[in-house]
């Protein structure tokens, strides 16, 4: 069990390394046609004929990071099980990628992703966790399966083997030559092709719908009541909860349920200050995962975070001050997949201060309510290029754009600058958490012989990679390559 442990313990890590990839190629996708568009004020590329279809650029780019976790349970079905694996990862991701109640079209599963849920219905029902549970729990079911399958085939080849003695005694047709076990083996593409995969996705489906999605539905829609009655009577408790609810699962069914609460209070009285609330618990999340990391590193606690740790742990407070909140937060949902049980506790515990603190001191943002566009409102973030407000794009149900980063809307002095060391100081604690939780998690695995250390920088490997095909093109081996190389820095 402790070799089972750590073999899917790192292809876990290197399949959220690649990740980090996919999420990258999203971000500076979407950041560079970000530049061209709004600074050097160019459009209609890459076939965008007209205002009505230039969503249409961002939209191929934030599908690698807004389904990120889709290539990533094909990435750790296929780690874990190969080739086997990623037909029927493919076909359950997707299915639970619908993220409404029923089944919805490609272009409405895209806008109720990070966007109001139709209806305020169920929305991204398992979670980002859900995701990586149901990868897991498929590969290791088609792998031990597979294991078991060629354990099995020699001890029914043999019974097969006394079976076919008698009959080709009384049918002359069957001839002596002929084993048990190339009958056995004649089955193999079947039985590993179609029986396994397709029994392993039903159970896997069966237990993913009937153990997350369905109680988790249920969790949510109970927690929403709930919440809606504390915001009623206190809000300082509500933004606790609220918090919790944010950093448990970020985009899930619990998260969504807070997510409800605060916009249903807004659309229905104009009070902006619970989806304010909620903002800042939402950004922190993003902010605590950079602190948690940096923090291990500077006092060298939490075990030994690699340089892909690094890497995701920046890449969201960068995309901060791009006012894009999905990549703010994207990369902390890999980081947790890694380690669940250390950053899943630290973003609850971030988003909870942050709430709370919102809260105590009455903020509220003023762009819900004023009038205010978006700082780059050019007509881009809408069909039809039309400029809207942030509230009228919250009404419209453009969440990406709408309960945009308190830093960069509202008033600067009683808005921006309070939540930005809000937001700082509750990502701290909540960095702090998970330093102290990763410390106590390399301690008891150490002890066990069950940690896992990792070692990975992708963007060198793709850098050696880049050399290992030039030297392949050339006719070198990475060898003579790597001698070539010595000689240009000793010169």
């Amino acid at each position: 069990m402790k070799k089972l442990y750590l073999d899917t313990k790192e292809k876990i890590y290197r399949a959220t390394s690649i990740m980090f990839i996919v999420q990258l190629f999203g971000a500076l996708g979407a950041g560079f046609f970000f530049v061209i568009q709004n600074i050097f004020q160019s459009y209609h590329m890459l076939g965008a004929t007209g205002a009505a279809n230039e969503p249409t650029l961002w939209f191929i780019l934030f599908w690698a990071t807004d389904f990120f976790f889709v290539a990533l349970a094909v990435v750790v079905s296929y780690l874990i099980a190969g080739i086997p694996g990623i037909a029927p990862s493919l076909a359950l991701s997707v299915y639970f990628c619908h993220f409404t109640a029923s089944s919805e079209s490609a272009e409405m599963m895209y806008n109720c992703f990070f966007a109001t849920p139709a209806n305020y219905a169920q929305s991204t029902s398992i979670g980002y966790m859900g995701y990586l549970i149901m990868a897991v729990m498929l590969a290791l079911l088609i792998k031990l399966l597979y294991a078991g399958w060629a354990e099995a085939k020699n001890a029914i080849g043999k019974g097969l083997d006394n079976l076919l003695a008698k009959l080709s005694k009384k049918i002359k047709l069957i001839p002596d030559t002929l084993k048990g076990i190339d009958i056995i083996d004649g089955v193999d593409l079947i039985v590993y092709i179609l029986i396994i995969p397709v029994a392993c996705c039903a159970l896997t489906f069966i237990l993913i719908k009937y153990g997350i999605e369905v109680p988790f539905a249920a969790l949510s829609e109970s927690l929403r009541v709930a919440l809606t009655d504390l915001a009623n009577s206190n809000v300082v408790i509500a933004a606790l909860v609220m918090g919790l609810m944010v950093g448990f699962d970020l985009i899930g069914p619990v998260s969504l349920a807070a997510f409800s609460v605060a916009t249903t209070a807004y659309l229905a009285t104009g009070n902006a200050q619970l989806i304010t609330i909620y903002s800042v618990c939402f950004i922190t999340v993003g902010w605590t995962a950079f602190f948690g990391i940096l923090c291990s590193k500077i006092f060298k606690k939490g075990g030994k975070p690699d340089t892909d740790d690094f890497n995701l742990a920046t890449t969201g407070p960068i995309n901060a001050f791009f006012e894009n909140i999905k990549l703010t937060v994207a990369p902390s949902m890999p980081l947790a997949m890694r380690s669940p049980l250390t950053m899943i506790p630290g973003f609850m515990v971030g988003s909870a201060v942050g709430g709370v603190a919102t809260a105590l001191f009455g903020i509220v943002n003023t762009a819900y309510t004023d009038g205010s566009f978006p700082r780059y409102g050019t007509g881009n973030f809408t069909y039809g290029a039309v400029d809207y407000t942030y509230a009228e794009l919250f009404e419209r149900g453009e969440i990406y754009m709408s309960f945009t980063l308190p830093l960069r809307s509202g008033d600067f002095l009683t808005c921006r600058l309070p939540l930005f060391f809000i937001i700082l100081i509750s990502a701290f604690i909540g960095g702090l958490v998970v330093m102290a939780l990763r410390e106590g998690e390399y301690r008891f695995l150490s002890k066990r012989g069950c940690y896992f250390e990792p070692k990975s920088d992708m963007v060198i490997e793709i850098r050696e990679y880049a050399k290992k095909l030039a030297a392949g093109l050339k006719g070198k081996n990475a060898d003579e390559t790597a001698e070539e190389n010595k000689e240009t820095i000793g010169g």
